[in-house]
């Protein structure tokens, strides 16, 4: 640089200590928060990490579509084992819920077959048989759904008790 007069004017440099020192003091301020008995630096949110889900209790809710320009708000109930179904209606220019469908699925659990499409589960069961008796797969260990499922009825849309 200079003066206009065509002198040069010095520049002083700031020292280079100052800058260490910011340096050392951002470092160990970091480090600090890093290692804090907290936990993580920034630890997650309770809804991006949440429990898993199986066994979870209580009640759901999801949308879905129910035609083709329609949605509905689907709520499942896992406590009371219930869901139902609200669809999104326009009465005059206003948004308001329908009710479109409710019901329990308590003792649905309870049929082996109803209204199934083909193959029905004996005819599942005699494929799984005949693959087994060709040594395809190893039998289920004692106790596991698929052995419970597999018991036919005589008549398959009553209720097991």
């Amino acid at each position: 640089m200079n003066d206009g007069t065509g002198r040069a004017i010095p520049v002083l440099s700031p020292p280079q200590t100052v800058y260490w020192v910011i340096a050392v003091l951002l470092a160990v301020i970091a480090t600090g928060l890093w290692m804090r008995p907290g936990g993580p630096l920034m630890p997650a949110a309770l809804a991006q990490n949440p429990p898993g889900l199986a066994g979870a209790r209580g009640i759901f809710a999801f949308t879905g579509p129910l035609e083709r320009d329609q949605y509905g708000l689907f709520m499942l109930d896992v406590d009371q084992g219930t869901i139902w179904c609200y669809a999104f209606d326009n009465v005059a220019g206003t948004s308001k819920l329908r009710l479109v469908a409710a019901r329990t699925w308590v003792y649905d659990r309870y049929l082996q077959d109803f209204n199934c499409a083909a193959p029905d589960f004996r005819a599942v069961q005699r494929l799984v048989s005949q693959q087994r008796a060709q040594g395809g797969t190893a039998a289920p260990a004692a106790g596991r759904p698929e052995e419970e499922a597999a018991r036919p009825t005589e008549d398959s849309a009553t209720l097991r008790e």
